[in-house]
């Protein structure tokens, strides 16, 4: 059940974003030239400021262990409190989806960290809500995906969580664009997969639509691009590694996504170090423009309306890489930025 109306033509906002801004994905502690966006990333490393720690905390029997990313369930305990999720959920009482006390503190740092003048809002990343029901698991290891009532329950707690999120952050930093992180997408196409890819698409779908806009959601792998252009979200990350067809294939629901003025983050800025030291700006300039030069040669959208929907990021996540390597990736992205609004002569 979804509390808002479905996405309609007008419905996605302006984020604000410059063509071929760069978007380094979270966990990069912050310099002056790396804080300069819209919606400014928040230093998001490992701990309890961690996508799973911010998603997870407080779900209904929970006992997260963040040294090592693992998180148990008491179906219990969680069972005795479903139906007080549920009900918060149907009456959208986000109060029931603040953090426990001992996150607060760490969610305020980061924010501290982000201070400046004329700030427009932040950016925050939360495990998505199939993420989290592959990486949860009962006190007897079953994954919380096998777990219909758990699974669900995890969707809605998701939406009470970003709710109150997204307004604690607006009133602190003026805005906020909440991500969902969701690396595993491809599982779901799996045969050893408990759902198919209609029902995980289903539920991840109706907990993006139930967040407040803008939403952004992170995925990896080859996606099916058809239906990620369909959700209810302004601002898609992806590895862009190996994307081209799939893109061309989807290149009229690609157009349609973005003329209704969603967004599209390629990573293209690798996150392995050794790759990192290899491919310079230059490099990854030219496979951004062989890219966009093959979705446009289908005749769906001009080469013009893309590079205008175009941001850029890394290949995945920045918040386990040692800082100097996260802050080394998020560097390129802002160099290819730049050379690459200098070639298209679009304004910094």
């Amino acid at each position: 059940m979804s509390l808002r109306p479905p996405l309609s033509s007008a419905s996605l906002r302006s984020l604000e974003y410059q063509p071929c801004q760069a978007v380094p994905r979270v966990g990069v502690p912050l310099s002056g030239e790396v804080r300069a966006s819209p919606y400014v990333a928040l230093p998001q490393r490992t701990g309890p400021s961690s996508a799973l720690a911010l998603a997870a905390a407080g779900f209904p029997g929970l006992s997260l262990d963040l040294t090592n990313d693992q998180g148990v369930v008491d179906r219990v305990r969680a069972e005795g409190e479903l139906e007080h999720l549920g009900l918060a959920y149907l009456r959208a009482d986000q109060t029931v989806g603040a953090l426990p006390s001992e996150y607060r503190a760490p969610l305020a740092d980061l924010t501290r960290q982000v201070e400046q003048p004329r700030l427009h809002g932040v950016r925050i990343e939360l495990s998505g809500p199939l993420n989290l029901a592959m990486e949860l698991v009962d006190e007897y290891a079953h994954p919380l995906i096998e777990i219909p009532a758990l699974r669900e329950a995890l969707g809605q707690h998701l939406v009470l969580r970003g709710s109150w999120l997204h307004e604690q952050l607006s009133l602190t930093s003026g805005g906020a664009l909440i991500c969902l992180d969701e690396p595993f997408l491809e599982a779901l196409t799996s045969p050893f997969c408990p759902i198919d890819w209609a029902e995980g698409f289903d539920l991840l779908s109706r907990t993006l639509a139930d967040l407040p806009p803008p939403r952004g959601l992170c995925v990896t792998g080859v996606p099916n691009w058809s239906d990620l252009v369909s959700l209810p979200v302004e601002l898609i990350f992806f590895d862009a590694y190996g994307q081209t067809s799939g893109l061309t294939q989807a290149s009229a629901a690609v157009a349609a996504y973005l003329e209704r003025g969603g967004m599209l983050a390629w990573g293209v800025v690798p996150t392995d170090p050794q790759l990192l030291d290899q491919d310079q700006a230059e490099l990854l300039a030219q496979r951004m423009h062989r890219s966009v030069s093959e979705l446009a040669a289908t005749g769906a959208i001009s080469s013009e309306q893309i590079w205008a929907a175009t941001l850029i990021t890394t290949t995945g996540r920045l918040s386990h890489l040692p800082v100097a390597v996260a802050t080394q990736a998020a560097l390129r992205c802002h160099e290819l930025a730049h050379q690459l609004q200098q070639i298209l002569q679009l304004e910094p």
